[in-house]
């Protein structure tokens, strides 16, 4: 089948194959440049994310691990997280989402969430 495919090509001359190399090369230009576009706007996306990390947050790491943060050093890019009691290191990127913003009270945060438990 594919011998047949050259013969054609060599009698018709590389000229009728342009037009169909083109059309594939353009696809396949596209299918690039729209999957780096989108990494880049995700890469922003979660960037926008980290830096809006504070004291007191919940969040949730890649793992699924659910806690509340409780310092950042930006210099070694670690978040320590308050997983009831238990402080665990994590680097920045490892958090996944945050949950609930705090409102700069930690404490404010806990009482709703203790408020939340008591109406169940």
């Amino acid at each position: 089948m594919f011998n047949n495919l050259f013969i054609a090509a060599a009698k018709t001359g590389l000229s009728s194959w342009i037009p169909t190399i083109l059309i594939y090369v353009v696809l396949i230009g596209g299918l690039f440049w729209w999957s780096s576009r989108r990494r880049k706007q995700a890469n922003e996306q979660q960037q926008k994310m980290r830096t809006g990390l504070v004291k007191g947050a919940q969040v949730v790491t890649i793992g699924g691990l659910h806690g509340v943060v409780d310092s950042i050093d930006t210099e070694k890019k670690i978040v320590t997280l308050d997983v009831e009691g238990v402080y665990l290191p994590f680097e920045q990127r490892a958090i996944a989402r945050i949950i609930a913003p705090t409102d700069g009270d930690q404490e404010t945060n806990i009482t709703k969430n203790e408020d939340k438990k008591e109406n169940k």
